[in-house]
């Protein structure tokens, strides 16, 4: 019976606690182009809401939160150029929803994908200009870390931010002009 404490307690141990997506890697980098090119959009979009997300449990795994998410998606919008000055400014508002997070139970390398909707609207007229649903795996591999826990929150991580690079994407990709005139 004392072995049998020991060996869970190791176990335990070795596994880690699971500790909460970081902002800062779930937030993706607009590419040069990106950040000169003249869109409507420029410092025009503004986070109205985000949802779908889960708090972690320090005791079970990683996940990610509504306000991780928030975070990471507006500082993402600002490295592109895209975010407005404020949640009452710009021109266009942007939901986000964390449509679901598939992540292993375990493995050497995990891969997790996040499936999340996002829709654009123009504030004056209330019409939706994009409405995007992104799903994109990530794997983080054995070597990124030791720990399942880690390795589980890398993946996570990397998941949410090819994400939002997509999203960023489809945003730079858009042609408002002739979407407001349809």
């Amino acid at each position: 019976m004392k072995k049998s404490l020991t060996a869970l307690a190791i176990a335990i141990l070795l596994a880690g606690c699971a500790s909460p997506a970081r902002i800062e890697q779930m937030t993706a980098s607009a590419s040069p182009a990106q950040r000169i090119v003249k869109t409507p959009l420029r410092d025009n979009v503004a986070v109205r809401d985000v949802t779908g997300g889960k708090e972690t449990n320090p005791m079970w795994v990683s996940n990610v939160g509504n306000g991780e998410f928030e975070q990471a998606l507006e500082a993402s919008l600002r490295d592109a150029g895209l975010l407005s000055a404020g949640k009452q400014a710009g021109k266009y508002t942007l939901v986000a929803h964390l449509e679901k997070v598939d992540q292993p139970m375990a493995g050497f390398n995990m891969t997790v994908t996040v499936t999340a909707s996002y829709s654009l609207v123009e504030r004056a007229t209330g019409k939706e200009v994009l409405n995007r649903r992104v799903s994109l795996p990530y794997t983080a591999s054995f070597d990124a870390a030791f720990a399942g826990t880690e390795r589980l929150r890398i993946a996570n991580e990397g998941a949410v931010r090819v994400n939002i690079t997509k999203l960023i994407e489809e945003l730079f990709a858009l042609k408002v002009d002739q979407v407001a005139m349809n």
